[in-house]
């Protein structure tokens, strides 16, 4: 009888061990052979354990910075870099709210307009000097599977960025 219950006792902590070890997010980072630098700003591919948490940000755009220039301008809302770090600490911010972190991010979605003082090209290079001080840092080295597209139109006018997160933390 002792033997029985000495074994379904292992069996139920060698079943929570491998539980547990199924239970964390894998992040698969883009492969080494990737030559472009901005291949290491997001994962290949990212696991996520079927009893994990997760929440969907709605597309967060920019906030105002120029609230003298003229309404709906570029002005009023900035570059691409002014934009990008408003929509970054505002996504930064609904997270905290909901006890998540940037870290925790596994999916973004960054639709870019086309600045017109870059003769209607998208800053990408802009959008990832700001995108780079939050993710795959030293302070938080989680890169998200990511997508970045110039789009035609965002629908406030003077928005040059619009970006929709998924988080997700495992239990």
């Amino acid at each position: 009888m002792r033997v029985l219950t000495y074994a379904l006792v292992l069996t139920g902590m060698l079943t929570t061990m491998t539980t547990h070890a199924n239970d964390a997010i894998v992040r698969h980072l883009n492969p080494a052979s990737e030559s472009e630098p901005w291949a290491r700003e997001f994962a290949e591919a990212i696991e996520v354990p079927a009893n994990a948490r997760q929440i969907i940000l709605s597309g967060v755009g920019p906030g105002i910075a120029d609230p003298t220039a003229a309404a709906g301008s570029i002005k009023a809302y900035g570059n691409t870099e002014t934009q990008t770090l408003s929509v970054i600490k505002q996504i930064e911010a609904t997270l905290k709210s909901h006890g998540y972190t940037l870290g925790d991010v596994v999916n973004m979605q960054a639709l870019i307009v086309g600045d017109p003082a870059l003769n209607g090209e998208a800053d990408f290079d802009g959008f990832s000097r700001i995108y780079n001080q939050y993710f795959g840092t030293q302070a938080q080295p989680n890169v998200p599977a990511r997508t970045r597209a110039q789009v035609i139109r965002l629908v406030p006018p003077g928005w040059l960025v619009e970006i929709t997160v998924t988080a997700i933390k495992a239990k």
